[in-house]
């Protein structure tokens, strides 16, 4: 069961759930390994400019943080039993409901004064 209070977050892939968390060590490895940054990554697949190893990368990276020791292979295996729009479509929701989880969290933090 994912706990929204440490950004778990549920991830449906063909008929599994699996639960997923970005951790800053997961974001900073997920950037290294696509090159950019994860706004512009966000921002790349808003725009259908997509690479499949991206969305391996996410996945694994996400998986882990979410609790699940998989290995490169095991993803790939998910992805190609899943198929490729609605695993993309799963990354895709999996970072916006990430980024949105951080900025609200950001909001109820300590009041100014």
């Amino acid at each position: 069961m994912a706990n929204p209070m440490k950004g778990q977050i549920k991830v449906k892939l063909g008929d599994k759930e699996y639960n997923a968390r970005l951790t800053i060590d997961a974001i900073m490895q997920i950037e290294d390994a696509v090159g950019c940054g994860i706004i512009k990554l966000a921002t790349k697949m808003a725009e259908a400019d997509i690479r499949m190893s991206d969305v391996v990368t996410v996945l694994l990276f996400a998986l882990r943080g979410g609790g699940k020791d998989l290995q490169e292979s095991d993803i790939k295996k998910i992805v190609q039993n899943t198929g490729l729009v609605e695993s993309t479509t799963a990354v895709a929701n999996l970072i916006a409901q990430s980024l949105t989880q951080d900025s609200k969290q950001e909001g109820t933090g300590k009041k100014k004064g």
